[in-house]
């Protein structure tokens, strides 16, 4: 889906007369992953909550400030931070599929009983049904901002005098972080990770992938390798390994020409890694962070890669 399509999708929200409007609290546990409670709410006077959606679309399809203007481009989520880049993830994504089920049932069955002032949430969701092309779709808007304020410092005119208020609000932002339409995650923001702990996903993919590289043979110091590959920036890199990259250094030739391009230093026939700026460049190597330049074959670091169309 383009950013013209994403736009639309903002253009359409008046197509649907049914929106609801729900609280989100997000729960993460090493024992029991991440789950998520719902508490949808009503907002008065009636015709308040088509309002706030109708400046969410402004805001999104304005031709000064809107989509087109905020974002380049829409890419495969790869681990990487690009400006101007909407990151999108199919529900079956590795990363997301245990914990995306698990939100679309929560928003199936919401509490209505809970104080939702007490409710802890972190973030809010509108969910409808829109039309568009001639075709139904069921779309969720998320902000990942705490709805809920305590108000501080804040005073109300009455009889004459200004009364302080203090009591606990829901205050609503017109900025959308994440929008999942047509079996897709769209992330306008990089709090999408944050709805679904995605930081627990990638340093998982992470320690796989490095056990992989290990076991392999092509490293002449396992630990030093290890702790450079598992911290920082580095386990978000490990989303866009590349396995086909890391099985062609099974051969001792192919290292002995990635060592001279990438000036990579060689203990007999496997890689030195004992410095943790060799271990860093192995790990970008095959994260598609390491390319050559096809002007002067110099080798470069990128953000992220991804083949012409």
């Amino acid at each position: 889906m383009s950013i013209s399509k994403i736009k639309s999708i903002f253009e359409n929200v008046s197509t649907c007369e049914a929106w609801s409007l729900q609280l989100l609290r997000i729960k993460n546990s090493k024992s029991t992953g991440t789950t998520y409670s719902t508490r949808e709410i009503t907002l008065s006077p009636e015709g308040s909550l088509t309002k706030f959606l109708s400046e969410i679309s402004h805001r999104y399809c304005s031709e000064e400030e809107g989509l087109e203007e905020m974002f380049e481009s829409v890419t495969d989520y790869d681990g990487s931070t690009v400006g101007k880049t909407i990151y999108k993830l199919t529900i079956d994504n590795d990363l997301i599929s245990k914990e995306y089920p698990e939100l679309i049932k929560s928003i199936g069955n919401p509490d209505s009983e809970v104080d939702p002032l007490e409710f802890s949430a972190q973030a809010y969701i509108l969910n409808g049904i829109i039309s568009m092309d001639e075709e139904e779709l069921s779309v969720n808007l998320i902000s990942m901002q705490n709805p809920v304020t305590s108000l501080k410092h804040k005073f109300l005119r009455a009889n004459g005098t200004f009364t302080e208020i203090s009591d606990k609000v829901i205050s609503l932002r017109t900025a959308i972080d994440v929008v999942i339409v047509d079996k897709t995650v769209y992330m306008l923001t990089l709090a999408g990770e944050n709805l679904f702990n995605m930081e627990r996903a990638y340093r998982s993919v992470c320690k796989k992938e490095i056990t992989n590289i290990t076991d392999l043979g092509i490293i002449n110091d396992t630990e030093a390798f290890k702790t450079v590959a598992s911290h920082g920036h580095n386990p978000r890199k490990f989303v866009s390994f590349n396995e086909s990259h890391l099985q062609k250094l099974k051969d001792a030739n192919n290292r002995k020409k990635i060592s001279k391009k990438f000036n990579i230093p060689l203990d007999g026939d496997k890689f030195d890694v004992s410095q943790p700026e060799v271990a860093d460049k192995l790990v970008k190597l095959l994260c598609d962070r390491g390319m050559v330049d096809p002007f002067d074959d110099n080798p470069m670091e990128v953000s992220s890669s991804k083949k012409w169309e």
